[in-house]
């Protein structure tokens, strides 16, 4: 439901720069098919659309600005159609001034005055149009946001009239008097649940979990107690307020933002390092027998397997896992386990590793063999920065507070990598990947990756 409203969301940009422009050329069209009268001299008009072709852009600008791109959508059509207004009349204010400070008159008045309802008319329509195509797909089940009310009947009765409103948008699947976790299994593709009453702590924070594993969004009634987030969106149901739980600033614009980020860096980097992963690969073919590269399966957001590919180090003897070294590698790995393991909790780390190569230390030792991970993160099943990607061994060993790392993508690099320690403790590891999920920002996210060229040039960190 979320990547479903986000997509349509993300195609209102291209869709009301499309509308503005459209009301450049019919207010163009007005003045000089249907008014002429008065003008000396008229604009042509592939000229006019050189400068037209760009101005839509401010529109869009001030259309950010002030709301009317935010994923939770509009209360009704008079809240969106009050923005649009004041969004296109300050856009095209500041298009008087930009024509003035660049001393453009390819515009005469009326064309201007023209260009403010045509703009409202259009932008509002295209919305219109688009809104029909949402509702159509969601008439059909795709999209559409189903929602589980737990609470008195009062209380549902009360929240399950306002949301009715909402169809085919939002479908109400049931309403329960209390927790009931076989109850909340048996439903499938939940995507939100809304808590009317106030339960014990304890079941609260499993229910909150409970959602955070599988994606599904979180709502209730705040005279609860026992607040638990970082980050909250506060909205009004019939008389009562409603808290939305996000564990992460990760959702809506974070998550747009952040992929786009990954995509950029990623593509820039696959151009500007192809010629050293040749030649990493062309070293560890010669050095050893075996394949060049090495596939793992590990764990993703909400716990989603996915391969994950490094250069292999190792010798192939001894890399575990399918179509490697098979049995004698994971008694390998599970002696040395047991008689060297420099790590604590569920994670394993050995300084001198009697089964990596020589090519295989150096490109451990300068972080070349996780070049190939810039692939995960162009499919998109990893990003450039987040918590290590854990194995499944070691996820079935998590507790509930080392799960959070499987809420956000895992990343190439991350906090632990770059905190300058070699000795971080299997707590103060989760408790780093706990600080960057629920304090992402894009400069934080710059900050690592600036960190981590350090570390690797320094060799400090990982």
């Amino acid at each position: 439901m979320k990547q479903f409203r986000q997509i349509f969301t993300l195609l209102l940009l291209p869709l009301d720069y499309l509308m503005v422009l459209a009301s450049f050329i019919l207010a163009y069209t007005l003045k000089v098919k249907f008014f002429p009268a008065g003008d000396i001299y008229i604009y042509p008009f592939a000229e006019y659309l050189t400068y037209a072709i760009y101005s839509p852009l401010i529109w869009v600008a001030v259309f950010l600005s002030i709301g009317l791109y935010r994923f939770r959508g509009f209360r009704n059509g008079w809240e969106l159609t009050g923005k649009v207004i004041l969004g296109s009349t300050v856009a095209l204010a500041l298009f008087i001034v930009a024509l003035f400070l660049t001393r453009s008159y390819f515009l005469s008045r009326l064309t201007i005055v023209y260009i403010l309802p045509l703009s409202i008319v259009l932008v509002l329509a295209g919305r219109a149009f688009l809104e029909e195509i949402k509702n159509w797909f969601q008439n059909y089940g795709i999209g559409t946001d189903r929602m589980v009310i737990i609470g008195n009947k009062s209380t549902s009765e009360q929240l399950g009239e306002y949301y009715s409103r909402f169809k085919p948008a939002l479908r109400i699947v049931d309403t329960i008097p209390t927790i009931n976790f076989t109850k909340l299994n048996s439903y499938h593709h939940l995507t939100r649940v809304l808590v009317g009453y106030e339960p014990e702590a304890s079941e609260m924070v499993k229910l909150i979990r409970w959602c955070e594993d599988r994606g599904i969004a979180f709502q209730y009634v705040p005279s609860l107690v026992g607040v638990y987030a970082s980050r909250m969106e506060v909205d009004t149901v019939n008389g009562y307020p409603l808290i939305e739980l996000s564990p992460t600033p990760l959702v809506g614009w974070g998550r747009v933002v952040k992929r786009l980020f990954d995509l950029i860096l990623t593509t820039i980097g696959l151009i500007v390092l192809s010629p050293i992963m040749l030649l990493v690969a062309i070293a560890v073919k010669l050095d050893s027998k075996g394949p060049i590269f090495f596939a793992q399966e590990r764990v993703g957001e909400l716990g989603a397997n996915f391969t994950f590919y490094k250069f292999r180090s190792m010798k192939t003897e001894f890399s575990t896992g399918a179509g490697y070294g098979g049995k004698k590698a994971d008694a390998m790995l599970e002696k040395l386990r047991k008689e060297s393991n420099e790590a604590d909790g569920p994670m394993f780390k050995m300084e001198n590793d009697p089964r990596v190569t020589k090519v295989g230390r150096f490109i451990r030792k300068t972080s070349l063999d996780e070049l190939p991970q810039l692939f995960n993160v162009f499919i998109g099943n990893m990003s450039l920065v987040g918590p290590r990607p854990a194995l499944p061994n070691e996820v079935a060993q998590y507790e509930d507070a080392a799960k959070r790392r499987l809420l956000i993508k895992p990343g190439v690099t991350g906090m632990w990598q770059v905190s300058g320690r070699n000795d971080v403790t299997f707590d103060e590891y989760i408790r780093l990947d706990t600080y960057y999920i629920e304090n992402w920002s894009l400069w934080l996210d710059v900050k690592i990756i600036l960190l981590t060229f350090k570390a690797i040039f320094t060799r400090t960190g990982k």
